[in-house]
This record gives structure tokens, C-alpha cells and sequence, in this order.
């Protein structure tokens, strides 16, 4: 009998002991609980504190840039300095950009008019800046053409033109970089210009690129000739459109054929021509630079040469009879 009393004893203590610690782990498991919520109240009591600091210290600045500046009457706009090449007037400049005077200098989005200036195909490159209180000067540098472009279709009928007929908002110019311009106003430098022929222009419209490898053929030749005097070469037309050969006009209406290559050789040669040109009064109808001996050259006929005899003309490579 006192065995299995002890037995009962055993079972009921081993139950309350179970309790016990159910109930101090349910203790435990709440108290983590409560101090996890109170850590996480805090935190949002914080970082309320400090939205509500930054909210207010924004209102604070933004009433005073507004009070101090954007407000400031004292930096309004009232000289606006240009430097424009012609590109446009400081009239189509306002109305562009939106720098209208009175305008305040800190409210004008200046990025925006960078861009805007930058689009148009006439223009290198912008400089705006902020001179306070009330100034604002805008820089433009200008493309500088090289060509009046015409489309090959037309070549026959302007190749021999002037380059005197460029019509404003019609006629197509070019820089050395191939960018194609379409300027809206007549400048006296454009009336000088050279007239280009036999590109495909079929899709080439104001702003874009001429990547053709004759437009880079022609811009190479155009430059070696530009060092030539002045008074003794001056280009009134190139002609592109044939694959092997550039035919140049001078304003003589002397027809120059050029090979794409060994440039130097053929310029040397025509130096020669020139020379020659200058000390017997002739004058070159037209020269086949592409031959490097015995170069093919016919001369303008006047009633004073007609009846002289005519010697070639001594080239590099050339053996001068006597």
C-alpha cells in the first residue's frame, strides 16, 4: 500500500511541475513581446520626430528662398548679354528660351535652354551663365559652313553657277564635319561659298550628318586647296559624283580633274600649272591632274594666242625637249 501511494505522489508532482514551466515560459514568451512593441513604438516615435523636423525645416527654407530670392525683385532680370554669330536675333532668342526681362534669374530653367540652343544644326556649342544680381549672358558658337550643298539631279544646271544663289530657308550648307544646315538668313559670307554636287541628299535634311566617304574626299581637297594664293585659285564648284575622279571649278570656269589619290602629288603639279599660268598670261580651260606625266592641259584661246605656238607645259616625271 505504500508503494503505490508514493507512486500518485510522484505523477502529481511531475504534472504541477510541467505546469509551472508552461506557465513561466508563457511569462517569458509575453514579456518579450510587450518589450519588442515598446522598442518598435519608440522607434516610430523617433522617426516621426525627425519627419516632422525635416517637414517643418523644408517649409522654413522654402519660405525663405521665396522671401529672399525667387520673390527678390532685386534679381530680376534686366541686362541680357549676347553673343550670338548670327545665328539668330536676341528677339528669336527670348522667345526660344523664355528669357524675358523681369524674369527671375534663379526661376529660369537653364538647362532647358542649353538644350534647345544646342538642337539647332547652326550651333557648336552653348555657354549660359548667372552673372547676379540681374544679368544673364548667353555664348553661341557657330558651325562655319563650308559648302552649298546641291542635290546630284541639279548638278549640270549649278555646277558652273555662282554660288550666289543661296536662298535663305531653302539652301543647304554644310560644315567640314558633314552637319547639314538650312540657315533662315542671308549672310555675306555664304555668297563666297562653293558649291557642292554630286552627294545624295535623298533623306538628308537639316541636322543631320553627311557620312558620305566622296563628302570627306571633297572636304580633304577643298582644305589642301584653300592653301593655295588666294589670288590665283579660288573654287566656285566640286563635283563628287563621279567614283574615281573630283572635278573642280574655279571662278575662271577652268575645269580641274583630281584622282582621289596621291592629293599632294596632283596639287604639286597644279602649282606648276599656275606658275606656268602666271608667267606666259595663259589661261587654263581645263587640266587632268590625275595623269602624273605629260599632263593633259587646253588653254582658253584669245586673238593674241591663237596664232602662237603652244609648248607643253613641263610636270614632275616630265622630260622638258629642247
Amino acid at each position: 500500500m505504500k508503494t503505490r501511494r508514493t507512486t500518485g505522489n510522484r505523477r502529481k508532482s511531475g504534472r504541477s511541475s510541467s505546469r509551472q514551466h508552461l506557465l513561466e515560459l508563457n511569462v517569458r514568451t509575453a514579456s518579450i513581446k510587450r518589450q519588442r512593441r515598446g522598442k518598435l513604438s519608440s522607434l516610430l516615435w523617433k522617426v516621426s520626430v525627425v519627419v516632422i523636423v525635416v517637414a517643418l525645416a523644408a517649409v522654413a527654407v522654402r519660405l525663405a528662398c521665396q522671401k529672399f530670392f525667387f520673390n527678390n525683385s532685386e534679381y530680376s532680370l534686366r541686362h541680357l548679354e549676347t553673343n550670338l554669330h548670327g545665328v539668330m536675333t536676341e528677339e528669336e532668342l527670348v522667345a526660344l528660351t523664355g528669357f524675358t526681362p523681369g524674369s527671375n534669374l534663379f526661376l529660369l530653367d537653364l538647362d532647358q535652354a542649353n538644350r534647345k540652343l544646342a538642337a539647332l544644326p547652326e550651333v557648336r556649342s552653348v555657354s549660359i551663365e548667372r552673372h547676379l544680381p540681374d544679368t544673364l549672358e548667353v555664348g553661341i558658337q557657330r558651325r562655319l559652313p563650308l559648302f552649298i550643298l546641291v542635290a546630284s539631279g541639279e548638278g549640270e544646271s549649278v555646277g558652273s553657277a555662282s554660288s550666289e544663289a543661296f536662298v535663305p530657308g531653302k539652301s543647304l550648307l554644310c560644315d567640314r564635319d558633314g552637319m547639314v544646315m538650312q540657315p533662315n538668313r542671308l549672310s555675306d559670307e555664304f555668297l563666297h561659298l562653293p558649291i557642292l554636287t554630286g552627294i545624295n541628299l535623298s533623306g538628308d535634311t537639316a541636322g543631320k550628318r553627311l557620312e558620305d566617304d566622296r563628302f570627306k574626299s571633297a572636304v580633304m581637297l577643298a582644305e589642301a586647296l584653300s592653301e593655295l594664293p588666294g589670288e590665283s585659285f579660288q573654287i566656285r564648284s566640286i563635283d563628287v559624283s563621279k567614283p574615281y575622279a573630283i572635278i573642280v571649278t574655279d571662278t575662271s570656269n577652268a575645269r580641274f580633274t583630281f584622282g582621289t589619290k596621291d592629293v599632294p602629288g596632283q596639287l604639286e603639279r597644279l602649282g606648276k600649272l599656275l606658275a606656268h599660268c602666271r608667267e606666259s598670261g595663259r589661261k587654263i580651260e581645263t587640266a587632268n591632274l590625275m595623269i602624273q606625266r605629260n599632263t593633259p592641259v587646253t588653254f582658253f584661246m584669245t586673238p593674241e594666242t591663237r596664232g602662237q605656238k603652244i609648248n607643253p607645259v613641263p610636270t614632275p616625271g616630265s622630260k622638258e625637249k629642247h
